[in-house]
């Protein structure tokens, strides 16, 4: 998913379709999101647009704001460092670089790599009639383990996918 291509005019669309203006700023944070593999930190997203005109606040309420509009999602993998991924525009569910709705991440506990599991099934099932006292906001899957870096099975030479290391 690296490296995904960056559409302005894809996502100023999406942008106005969810009531939002469309700033640079905004766009830059987009930009950001699209081109990492894995959900990422604030922190991080700030640290690429440093040199931008664009201040700390304006970065967490316009990360914030994608996810109250349905446009990215916001997870916590343990560390209490939220991560911020884009969600995929349903008209294009294959695009590269944008998360696809609800999947499974995978933590390394090790070196704190944040991973999507996008080919993933993870099943939840219900006693009887649990279900129907539930209603289900929000589902996050976080799997815990040992990437093949860190675990020493990473092919000479290779290079791990990854995402964002934890902030320690």
């Amino acid at each position: 998913m690296s490296g995904a291509s960056f559409d302005k005019a894809r996502w100023s669309e999406r942008l106005r379709g969810t009531g939002l203006r469309v700033t640079q700023g905004r766009l830059d944070v987009i930009r950001v999101l699209a081109a990492s593999p894995a959900p990422l930190p604030a922190g991080d997203v700030l640290a690429a647009l440093e040199g931008r005109e664009i201040d700390r606040v304006t970065v967490y309420r316009t990360l914030q704001s994608l996810v109250d509009a349905g446009l990215a999602h916001r997870l916590d993998p343990g560390d209490r460092v939220w991560r911020f991924g884009l969600i995929a525009d349903p008209s294009k569910p294959h695009a590269p670089g944008h998360h696809h709705g609800e999947h499974a991440h995978f933590v390394c506990d090790e070196c704190g790599v944040v991973r999507c599991l996008e080919d993933a099934t993870v099943r939840v099932s219900f006693a009887a009639g649990e279900s129907a006292r539930l209603k289900v906001t929000q589902r996050d899957v976080v799997l815990h383990g040992t990437c093949e870096r860190c675990d020493g099975s990473e092919p000479p030479g290779g290079n791990a996918r990854g995402g964002a290391r934890r902030n320690t």
